[in-house]
């Protein structure tokens, strides 16, 4: 099955059911179904067609669905862009995945001729609003057409997704029509999700987490989707839990600790909560508690990553709880724990998780040493350190990959290193994350300078502003006199870490 033959058969099957709810305005299946077949029909009119890029630069919205579950009409392939990057970063992405159109807000209108001025494959842009400045708006998507044939099948990419990698450059995930099918499917079985539920999307939809959890797997069962948009706003959230009478939603884990910590978070009523699932980032036993203590309901943990399209585990709410396990492995989704030399570990003991099974993607776009890194005889290396116990449920013990995980984002500390290194002053560089109670980390970068030059912490924060996106750009820098390293000069951030572990405790910096 493909994204858009599910959207068909359940406009067939729960046509006049509520889809979604965005800003208060309801959407049947069939309304949405028409609407994402009008969208794909207009953009074939317009000379998009198969393999062709679209990237979507949007905040959470219905235009954005009407393209995730439209686009394989046509053959479509959508590229997902976080619209908070920097103008590089998101350039570098639209060019590498060979985008020929674009989706955006009105936002990027007073630069978009600059925009296109350094993406020349572009050919269409389409604003949600008003036309303007050489973009169409993406009202004219919307008018009549003859809506096409499904294009698509499941060997058919969907989307391409980046992700930065240890090398700092964003690495292309192609994900295919049925990576998400069976990952949705797998994510639909491994709870007891109704016809009747009520999903909470919050998360942003060019994340993995709310086009998986938040949207395809109650679209799976019929189920209704409330959408948030616009900026993330904690006060909001407990409101429309209230008032939609919510029962499943999914977060990273630093928002379910801003909505245990809210005055009155107790007064407000979630009783039509059956679970919470919290996954992208660790989650901490106090995190878990406090949501035990002020809302009394199942939270539970699920692990992924987008190289595996989303989840890979998802703890069961109907199962004995194990707060700090995020279950057993999905169905149809084989996992294996093994050690240095590739070999599988005894039970209960730590190792690099394998990934086996539908959901793992194709590869790298456009890059297939970094695939090849990665995809080992039909096994996906996560880079993540595990052990599963004889139960079968896995635990997430460790990030192989060097990754920083703030509020959920993950923030690769090459890309940042990278970056710091262009400033004249700099001899070497460090970038490691360091515990932090509201984000789960922050950024500290641990700067080795030239001889007889000098920096302040203020001018190379400054400097990452104007090259990365906000999330990235180090909350900390300090100045040592040598970096430690191994015997073969890699090196050691674990001793930074432990050395600067109370450098976020502090109020002012030491």
């Amino acid at each position: 099955m493909t994204i858009p033959q599910l959207l068909d058969d359940r406009a067939r099957t729960h046509g006049d059911r509520v889809m979604v709810v965005f800003d208060d305005q309801e959407h049947t299946y069939r309304d949405f179904c028409d609407r994402a077949g009008r969208v794909a029909g207009n953009l074939k009119k317009r000379g998009i067609g198969p393999g062709d890029k679209v990237a979507l630069l949007l905040a959470n919205c219905p235009e954005y669905l009407y393209c995730f579950l439209g686009l394989g009409r046509i053959g479509a392939v959508m590229v997902p862009v976080n619209p908070t990057l920097t103008f590089e970063e998101y350039v570098f992405i639209i060019r590498n995945a060979e985008a020929s159109a674009m989706v955006v807000t009105p936002d990027f209108l007073p630069s978009l001729q600059t925009i296109l001025a350094s993406l020349p494959l572009v050919r269409r842009v389409f604003v949600v609003g008003e036309a303007g400045w050489g973009a169409e708006s993406f009202d004219d998507l919307l008018e009549p057409v003859d809506i096409p044939e499904i294009a698509a099948d499941e060997t058919s990419d969907a989307a391409i997704i980046y992700t930065s990698g240890t090398t700092g450059d964003p690495k292309g995930v192609q994900l295919t029509h049925g990576n998400y099918m069976w990952d949705a499917l797998s994510v639909f079985r491994s709870n007891d999700v109704r016809v009747d539920d009520r999903f909470l999307c919050i998360l942003p939809l060019f994340h993995v987490n709310a086009q998986v959890v938040s949207v395809l797997t109650p679209m799976m069962a019929g189920a209704m989707i409330i959408l948030g948009g616009g900026q993330f706003n904690p006060f909001a959230i407990l409101p429309m839990i209230e008032k939609h009478r919510i029962t499943i939603m999914s977060a990273v884990p630093t928002i379910y600790g801003i909505l245990s910590r809210l005055p009155k978070a107790e007064s407000h009523d979630v009783s039509s909560i059956r679970f919470f699932v919290s996954g992208a980032a660790p989650l901490s036993e106090a995190i878990y508690q406090a949501v035990q203590r002020v809302f009394k309901k199942p939270l539970i943990m699920g692990y992924g990553l987008t190289e595996a399209t989303c989840a890979s585990a998802v703890a069961d709410h109907e199962d004995p709880m194990r707060w700090n396990s995020v279950g057993p492995p999905l169905r149809y989704t084989s996992v294996r724990i093994v050690d240095e030399q590739s070999l599988d570990v005894p039970v209960g003991e730590a190792g690099e998780i394998w990934i086996a099974g539908p959901a793992v993607m194709k590869g790298y776009y456009k890059n297939p040493e970094a695939t090849a890194e990665v995809l080992v005889d039909g096994w996906l290396r996560t880079g993540d350190i595990g052990r599963m116990d004889k139960d079968g449920y896995l635990y997430i013990l460790d990030r192989v990959k060097d990754m920083i995980i703030r509020g959920g984002l993950n923030i690769y500390s090459a890309q940042l290193e990278h970056v710091i290194m262009r400033m004249s002053e700099v001899d070497e560089v460090a970038v490691v994350g360091v515990e932090e109670p509201t984000w789960g980390q922050e950024v500290l970068a641990v700067v080795k300078l030239k001889a007889e030059c000098s920096l302040t912490e203020r001018e190379v924060i400054d400097f990452c502003k104007e090259h990365l996106a906000a999330y990235k750009v180090p909350r900390f820098v300090r100045f040592v006199e040598a970096l430690p390293k191994t015997p073969i000069g890699k090196v050691r951030k674990n001793e930074l870490v432990r050395q600067f572990a109370d450098v976020a405790l502090r109020r002012s910096g030491g």
